[in-house]
């Protein structure tokens, strides 16, 4: 079992949310920036993997796919607050799991597409959160819960069946469901502490495996014209 410390009393709500998306607690680094190094650094030490084969940083798009501010490449919007990593991936590419763990949810959402959620616990904070990684707008799921195991896990509030994913498991393959560029293939990838009736805190995927994490190009970007001009 990894022990981090207590967190949500060390964050801020995440800026700019759209009213149609969850809400989200991000790490407040302007107030408590040494601790949160200390978070990353801990966490680097746990050696994950890359959600596919070589790093994330050949992968994470520029000008919008890093942590933090950018212009959001389907809807438009400046000023955006990304709680994740958009890699740009060849259709079909083989996306796998960064940590063993334990399968929360498999389907589909209008803006996630289809997508994979796993808890990983043994990694918890002094406060009750539980480490969380989500894979996103997969081509399907490879991984999933039976008609019956669904049965089991609405009746149990979600804690039965308990369905491992080991590290080299195939969750899925990187394609373009739910909210996404339809003609850019690529992995939405998140990695969230989740306690049971909390907003979850999303951190910097980013720094899961280096040291600082590049701003997006675009986090500055506000003029309606230069911004369709880019995407164009």
């Amino acid at each position: 079992m990894i022990h981090l410390p207590a967190l949500a009393d060390k964050t801020r709500p995440r800026p700019n949310r759209p009213d149609f998306e969850q809400s989200y607690l991000i790490p407040d680094t302007d107030t408590y920036a040494d601790l949160w190094d200390e978070v990353y650094q801990f966490l680097r030490a746990v050696s994950f993997r890359s959600p596919v084969v070589r790093s994330v940083d050949r992968y994470v798009n520029r000008l919008f796919g890093f942590f933090g501010f950018r212009v959001h490449p389907v809807t438009k919007v400046a000023r955006y607050f990304h709680v994740g990593l958009s890699l740009d991936l060849a259709r079909g590419r083989k996306v796998y799991p960064i940590y063993p763990g334990v399968l929360e949810y498999a389907g589909y959402g209008a803006v996630n597409g289809y997508y994979i959620l796993l808890s990983h616990p043994d990694i918890v904070t002094d406060d009750g959160y539980v480490l969380h990684s989500m894979y996103c707008h997969l081509k399907k799921p490879l991984v999933t819960f039976t008609s019956y195991q669904k049965m089991l896990r609405e009746i149990s509030l979600g804690s039965h069946p308990i369905i491992s994913v080991p590290a080299g498991t195939l969750l899925g393959t990187a394609a373009t469901s739910g909210l996404s560029r339809q003609h850019k293939p690529g992995l939405y990838f998140e990695v969230s502490f989740r306690k049971f009736g909390e907003n979850p805190i999303a951190i910097d995927p980013y720094r899961l495996y280096y040291d600082m994490s590049p701003e997006n190009e675009t986090k500055d970007l506000a003029d309606p014209k230069t911004i369709a001009e880019l995407f164009a």
